[in-house]
């Protein structure tokens, strides 16, 4: 009898073992940090790298492992820079994948029946980029890397805004060299017409601070204005981005600015680029004009519609109205 208890105990424990190491993988697939904000979606490993591990859904694995590589490329020059960064989570999902936005539409963070296209959960350091937009995968990725590895260098109390997005857009432009370049003209030709005599105080970089959640379109997200972080940078060395301070980013700015204007109007090799700001503005002035002209010319006569296409109404009634008057 005893005999029996004793096959029957054994027998028992045996099973209740398999059962486990069975439910065992499917609650570990089930656990990624991707899961933990988007569950519906089947996460899938792609790659664990030094401080960066890139997860997939419904995405070719090959792929996934090259934006994988993107962002632990940008999380080793924040390393770098910064001294550390924090462990981060980046999960890629493919253009069939829709994630379920409503928590983030309620947080008034997602726009109503807007695809999510881009999440960065910076105090849990996780990242979502959607590959529908493919060419602006890479951008999306270093912008929420840089965005992520900077809160926490801020204690988790955010890190100072607007200057945290203006250093992750050098982060961006620091993927590709010809960006950077192409930075640094669009800069000086904006700088003459922003402030062409010098005189504009500085931006108040360090005014608010960055929210725990950002939601954004990556076909929005590009900006020139990294150049300034690389000129602030090359001055004073990255330590400026550890423990910022109002007035070192101010005179950083005053120098940036300076040196932006020397370039475009001192230097012999920019003089085309002040050339070519100055008639693209021309350029602007004189189709706003003759668009104006046109459109009164258009509304005085009377037009048939063309096939399907109608005569848009009162599209220029306002301008009418007025030379009328």
């Amino acid at each position: 009898m005893k005999g029996a208890w004793r096959h029957l105990a054994l027998t028992t424990a045996l099973l209740l073992f398999g059962l486990a190491w069975s439910a065992a993988p499917a609650a570990a697939q089930g656990s990624t940090p991707c899961d933990d904000h988007f569950p519906a979606q089947d996460w899938q490993l792609v790659q664990a790298g030094s401080g960066v591990t890139t997860y997939r859904a419904e995405l070719d694995e090959d792929i996934a492992a090259r934006f994988g590589d993107d962002a632990q490329a940008t999380a080793d020059l924040l390393a770098a820079d910064l001294g550390s960064i924090p462990p981060m989570a980046i999960c890629v999902f493919g253009s069939a994948t829709a994630l379920d936005g409503s928590s983030l539409e309620a947080a008034g963070l997602l726009p109503p029946g807007q695809r999510l296209h881009a999440v960065a959960y910076r105090a849990e350091a996780v990242l979502f980029v959607d590959t529908q937009q493919f060419r602006l995968v890479g951008d999306a990725i270093a912008l929420g890397v840089a965005e992520i590895a900077l809160w926490h260098q801020s204690g988790g109390e955010g890190y100072p805004e607007p200057l945290a997005g203006a250093i992750a857009q050098w982060y961006v432009a620091r993927q590709d060299s010809q960006q950077a370049a192409q930075n640094r003209s669009t800069m000086r030709v904006a700088n003459f017409f922003n402030d062409p005599t010098g005189t504009a105080p500085p931006i108040p970089w360090l005014s608010t601070v960055q929210e725990s959640i950002s939601v954004w379109n990556p076909e929005f997200q590009a900006s020139p204005i990294g150049d300034f972080i690389e000129s602030a940078v090359a001055a004073n060395g990255p330590s400026i981005m550890i423990d910022p301070q109002a007035e070192e980013w101010e005179a950083a700015e005053v120098a940036w600015r300076a040196a932006l204007r020397e370039e475009l109007l001192q230097g012999a090799d920019r003089s085309r680029e002040w050339v070519g700001g100055v008639a693209i503005a021309i350029l602007v002035v004189v189709t706003g004009i003759a668009m104006a002209l046109w459109g009164r010319r258009v509304n005085r006569r009377k037009q048939e519609p063309m096939g399907d296409i109608a005569v848009v109404e009162g599209f220029f009634d306002h301008d009418a109205e007025k030379s009328d008057a």
